[in-house]
């Protein structure tokens, strides 16, 4: 990739200088739970080692394969069931198994004849997470079926949701798996968190799919649920952690992107979001931006997202800090990450080749890059943005139709009329007209935000989830 040669990067870097110089909020504090997963359990960290070259050589095999447009949902499924049980458990018998499987999927995977597939058929349960072995997972790869907006596709009902099928129930699990004590238990409940609240709210906030969530009280349940979750210092949503008689908060990215989103906004604390956003720019994901290898268009598009939500609520220098970072992640995805001909490099993520383009697509969509109506934050003009769009939609009708994230890219990259010459809005408020409120039980979907909701539904059981640990 060529670097840019303009000196926007040098003057962002100054702007942003001078814009981060009023914020005042410290960081939260770091938590890491890894160490006190694994303490005392020295076989799990013998099996990571042993694990990390069939994982690379998965990723890359897998790649490989979804550019020829082959089917790897059950590899992909076990590929990800392997890295949370290596990353977030102590169960060093169950990653061995878990591999035992990976290992006889990409043998499917390699075979001329082999019966894996992007879709999945469904196990006994209805869920279509036939290859996952834990409930969560199996949530989660039923999301583009749970959300579809004709309706519940299967022949089967998804019977696995019985576990959540009440009011109580919902709330006992979220409960549940909202704290950790990883070193007393050996397990971080963090991603189980991060997965099923992303599924559930979704679910709870429509209305119920399939007979499942349709009562009002589920709604009233979760809202308050998602007003006693949410950190009032720090205006973030995160896993819990009991740790030597303290219980720690931490700030987590994407499960407080996932419920700023499904709630529409409708979330409180957003000043003391913001300042926390901006705060951690420089931390390592899911507590920061970054991944080990610096910048991602997924992580990016979480936070462009959570400006978006936030700007009517904003001060003045909070819009100035983020003016400035949303340039440097534009500049970034355009002379680092996307290349001129629509090729994008992978990072230290690993993430599928779907998952690449759509977060690519996501983050310049939200931003505003093809579409000046949706540019809060700049009234500048995008004058390569019409052709990057097309070049980005031609690589993506190369994948297979029922690829993972395949139709929400395309979405993203629709061709728009006569927008990029439209006039900036007046305000930034004009976003969202209506005061910030805490979440309440009468929540409804914006009539204006119903088509963009739509438009991402037909994505990968999590739509704009962190599917993936970046290690080992």
């Amino acid at each position: 990739m060529k670097k840019p040669t303009d000196g926007r990067l040098v003057a962002a870097a100054i702007l942003i200088l001078t814009a981060t110089q009023t914020l005042g909020a410290q960081a939260p504090p770091l938590f890491e739970p890894r160490p006190l997963v694994h303490a005392g359990r020295p076989e799990m960290a013998a099996f990571a080692r042993q694990a990390k070259t069939v994982i690379a050589e998965a990723n890359a095999m897998l790649l490989a394969a979804e550019r020829r447009g082959k089917g790897v949902g059950c590899a992909r499924q076990t590929l990800n069931e392997l890295r949370w049980r290596i990353n977030s458990t102590s169960d060093a018998a169950g990653a061995r198994e878990t591999l035992a499987r990976l290992k006889q999927a990409l043998v499917e995977v390699a075979s001329a004849h082999g019966a894996d597939a992007n879709i999945l058929p469904q196990d006994p349960e209805g869920s279509y997470g036939s290859c996952d072995e834990e409930w969560f997972l199996k949530l989660g790869d039923s999301g583009d079926e749970l959300l579809d907006p004709r309706g519940w596709p299967g022949k089967l009902p998804p019977r696995f949701l019985e576990r959540v099928a009440t009011p109580a129930s919902l709330i006992a699990y979220l409960s549940e798996i909202r704290v950790s004590d990883p070193q007393a238990e050996g397990i971080d409940h963090r991603k189980e968190l991060n997965v099923s609240t992303g599924v559930l709210s979704r679910l709870v906030l429509r209305g119920g799919v399939a007979g499942y969530f349709v009562k009002p009280e589920f709604k009233v349940a979760f809202t308050d649920f998602l007003s006693s979750w949410q950190d009032p210092q720090t205006g973030f949503f995160g896993e819990w952690y009991k740790d030597e008689g303290r219980l720690i908060k931490t700030s987590d990215l994407s499960i407080t992107f996932h419920m700023a989103r499904y709630s529409k906004g409708r979330i409180g604390q957003w000043p003391e979001l913001i300042d926390t956003l901006l705060a951690i720019k420089d931390r390592r994901y899911p507590q920061g931006w970054l991944d080990s290898d610096g910048m991602t268009n997924h992580n990016n598009y979480d936070v462009v997202t959570l400006f978006s939500l936030g700007w009517p609520y904003m001060r003045e220098d909070q819009r100035a800090a983020a003016r400035a970072q949303i340039r440097r992640m534009l500049d970034w995805a355009l002379t680092h990450s996307i290349a001129p001909d629509g090729e994008i490099s992978p990072t230290a993520a690993a993430e599928p080749l779907g998952d690449m383009y759509y977060f690519a697509a996501a983050f310049l969509d939200t931003a505003g890059y093809f579409d000046k109506r949706k540019r809060f934050w700049t009234d500048e003009d995008f004058p390569q943005a019409e052709k990057l769009r097309a070049t980005l939609a031609a690589k993506v009708r190369l994948m297979a139709r029922d690829a993972p994230f395949a139709g929400a890219t395309l979405a993203r990259l629709a061709a728009r009329e006569n927008v990029t010459g439209m006039p900036a809005p007046q305000a930034a408020a004009s976003l969202l007209a209506a005061p910030a409120f805490l979440i309440s039980g009468k929540m409804d979907v914006h009539p204006s935000a119903a088509s963009q909701h739509d438009a991402d539904l037909r994505v990968s059981g999590t739509d704009a989830f962190h599917a993936e640990e970046p290690s080992p």
